[in-house]
């Protein structure tokens, strides 16, 4: 017998051993230290439970070659810091009961042990009293001595898995390293509002936060949020919930602009999404996602938090409770709005001017593109309408913070597959014929159904034609050939991203320049303005913005990453696409079909059919005809 792949018959009447200490203790750490952004996570979070007031984290690398932690809390002795570096030793917890009335972050104590063992590690520390500083290489103490700072500690690591080869192999980029240890400071930032953060990439200032509230650090965190509401101390038994809601028209297509807390540790839990939205009920529309902080503070013996290497999960006693309270105390909140509001910017006569003539020029009016030509629906929607009329600007929407448990993510798995448009497999349906489109042969006239569905008859059966999804493949073939203009705004588009989506947006540029995107990045202290000076001419100018911060939102999440830039672009493409409902034309469905054949389509770029062809045999036979 063959034996089974991946399993050496060399494993078969071998011993059962003890592994050795170095092998243990390797395999340990990487359940704790996963990339920089865990590193940076622990540390912030021992910087918290001394006390520390100020705390400034520095970055090189992605913090793959340096990460620096320093802050003003009470530091340790020269005892305590060769402890502290040895697993298993902690200041939070002495017994078994104290594992369930856990108020620190820490307790395991082994987070700086487990970071020594892959990394070159100097702690510099003073409790006020004496100073030292200790090296560390591959968990090996190499040297203690004595030096002096202020009071407080200082932990930086050099060089991270340079000693397990195979685990640095399989980090990420720079820049999405970088990203996820800024995701990782800007909740931080949330939940500790009086603590001063400096936060630096290189030697550039990302975040320079002085004490503030949580109001103050939501807005840094989330520029892009014009209205929302603190949730008042909201009390169900034992159970606290407060935080900050926005209002339903301010929203993503996923749930990463939605944080929780759990007793101040950030948590994953799908179940308080949920929670959290039922809360919003009917004042959320299909497919949006409203921006959350929410805190949830209760007993410590009613949570274990112990369940997770990362301590990223917790487990709730009693968790009905928790999910109905979030619900009733978001709907209590949600009173406080006083219904959708619109943000008015007072435009000037000659910018009014020049905006109309830009319009014109780029068909702000509902238009379809094929093969170069144009046919305009009608004139559903303009930017401006008469000059001096106020401009009425959409809410901008931006994608920082990272929240795995979205059915959105687990929707998209199946169209990030690559897929081949040519040998698509036609899915099932009560008449399954597969329909080659460049046989395809009109007879009689157009019917148009729910301005939706084009049906027309065949030589040998009938034709339904989804015209959105065959509208949005037309557009992602011209994206793929280039068959579109760049088009020059003689009004920029101007909005603000946070730090995190930024980095996105620069990893990306590139790309987005041959897709048209010109814009240029104006950074401040605490945010980047995005200044858009050109789209490519199958957007409309009043969607660009939403659809470029869309765009970017796909590349955000690493384990998500799409195929390429563009099948995201050709994914948003609906935006541009004609929309189901519109009013459609028969000229607009032949010139539809006249493309559908030529190129030979089957399916939309997401994969779904366009069309679905009933033969007139299977109608007899349905029909008993025969």
């Amino acid at each position: 017998m063959m034996p089974r792949k991946g399993y050496s018959s060399m494993n078969r009447g071998q011993r059962i051993i003890k592994l050795p200490d170095e092998v243990v203790s390797k395999i340990a750490a990487g359940e704790v230290v996963v990339n920089p952004a865990s590193v940076v996570k622990e540390l912030v979070e021992n910087s918290i439970d001394a006390d520390a007031n100020s705390i400034e984290v520095q970055i090189k690398d992605g913090g793959k070659s340096y990460i620096k932690v320093s802050d003003n809390g009470f530091g340790m002795s020269k005892e305590d810091l060769l402890l502290a570096v040895q697993r298993y030793t902690t200041s939070k917890i002495a017994s078994i009961e104290d594992i369930y009335n856990i108020t620190s972050y820490g307790f395991r104590g082994e987070a700086l042990a487990s970071i020594g063992e892959v990394s070159r590690l100097v702690i510099t520390t003073s409790n006020g009293n004496e100073s030292n500083k200790l090296e560390m290489v591959g968990g090996k103490v190499i040297k203690v001595s004595e030096t002096y700072r202020e009071r407080g500690t200082t932990v930086e690591v050099f060089d991270l898995f340079f000693n397990i080869p195979a685990r640095r192999k399989f980090l990420s980029s720079e820049k999405i390293e970088r990203r996820m240890v800024t995701e990782v400071i800007e909740r931080f930032l949330l939940t500790k509002p009086e603590i001063k953060f400096l936060f630096k990439i290189d030697e550039e200032v990302v975040y320079n936060a002085p004490s503030s509230n949580l109001s103050e650090r939501f807005k840094l965190v989330f520029p892009e949020v014009k209205s929302f509401e603190e949730i008042d101390s909201c009390t169900d038994g034992i159970i606290k919930i407060s935080g900050i809601i926005s209002s339903p028209q301010f929203f993503r297509k996923n749930r990463s602009g939605q944080l929780f807390f759990v007793n101040g540790r950030f948590v994953l839990d799908n179940l308080l999404h949920l929670a959290l939205e039922r809360g919003y009920g009917e004042a959320l529309t299909d497919g949006t996602h409203p921006y959350a902080v929410i805190f949830i503070e209760v007993p410590p013996r009613e949570v274990d938090v112990n369940i997770h290497p990362q301590k990223l999960q917790v487990k709730f006693s009693e968790p009905r409770m928790i999910y109905d309270a979030i619900a009733r105390c978001v709907r209590d909140t949600l009173r406080k709005f006083e219904g959708f509001q619109m943000f008015v910017e007072k435009i000037e006569s000659h910018v009014a001017k020049q905006i109309a003539s830009t319009s014109a020029n780029h068909d702000e009016s509902k238009t379809l593109h094929i093969n170069g030509n144009e046919t305009v629906f009608r004139d559903v929607e303009r930017a401006v309408e008469q000059t001096d009329t106020p401009k009425l600007r959409e809410p901008s929407y931006s994608f920082e913070g990272v929240t795995v448990y979205d059915r959105n993510y687990r929707n998209a798995q199946n169209y990030q597959k690559p897929f081949d448009f040519t040998t698509s497999k036609q899915p099932s349906a009560l008449f399954p014929h597969v329909v080659s489109p460049t046989n395809l042969e009109k007879v009689g006239e157009f019917t148009i159904i729910k301005n939706r569905y084009i049906l027309f008859e065949d030589t040998d059966g009938i034709i339904i034609v989804d015209f959105h999804a065959a509208h949005e493949r037309v557009i992602y073939e011209q994206l793929k050939e280039r068959q579109f203009q760049v088009v020059n705004l003689l009004i920029p588009v101007e909005f603000s991203i946070g730090k995190s989506l930024a980095g996105v947006l620069e990893s990306l540029e590139n790309e987005l320049k041959e897709l048209g995107f010109s814009l240029e990045t104006e950074k401040s202290e605490n945010s980047v303005k995005v200044v858009l000076k050109s789209i490519p001419s199958l957007l409309k100018i009043t969607q660009a913005q939403e659809t470029l911060i869309e765009m970017l939102e796909e590349y955000r999440i690493p384990f998500n990453k799409p195929k390429s830039i563009l099948h995201v672009l050709a994914s948003k493409a609906c935006k541009t696409a004609v929309k189901t409902g519109d009013k459609l034309s028969v000229d607009e469905a032949k010139m539809l079909l006249d493309e559908i054949k030529r190129r030979n389509l089957l399916t939309c770029p997401h994969g779904r059919p366009i069309m679905l062809k009933i033969t007139f045999d299977q109608l007899d036979s349905y029909f008993e005809r025969r």
